[in-house]
């Protein structure tokens, strides 16, 4: 149970990492960049989700806690870069 936890919260990170580096290389250009990061960023909250079914040793994994931060800046990041590139248009 632990391994597949850790393999969930691994594979969210890397997600959420791929999804950053979308959204630094979109930055006031790609729209489609960014959508693929969002993408990303979808599919990494749904590891997270599936992880948080497995009850509070994974809510409590400092692991978890630090791939649901970064999904959440990432968001963020995403959102500002899309409005950027609105006001830009």
């Amino acid at each position: 149970m632990a391994q597949n936890l850790h393999q969930q919260l691994q594979q969210a990170s890397q997600q959420i990492q791929e999804a950053q580096e979308s959204a630094r290389s979109a930055q006031g250009s790609d729209e489609r960049l960014l959508d693929q990061a969002e993408q990303q960023l979808q599919q990494a909250e749904q590891q997270l989700q599936k992880a948080q079914q497995a009850g509070t040793e994974a809510t409590e994994n400092p692991q978890f806690q630090q791939a649901y931060e970064q999904l959440h800046d990432t968001r963020q990041q995403i959102q500002e870069a899309q409005q950027n590139n609105h006001d830009v248009l």
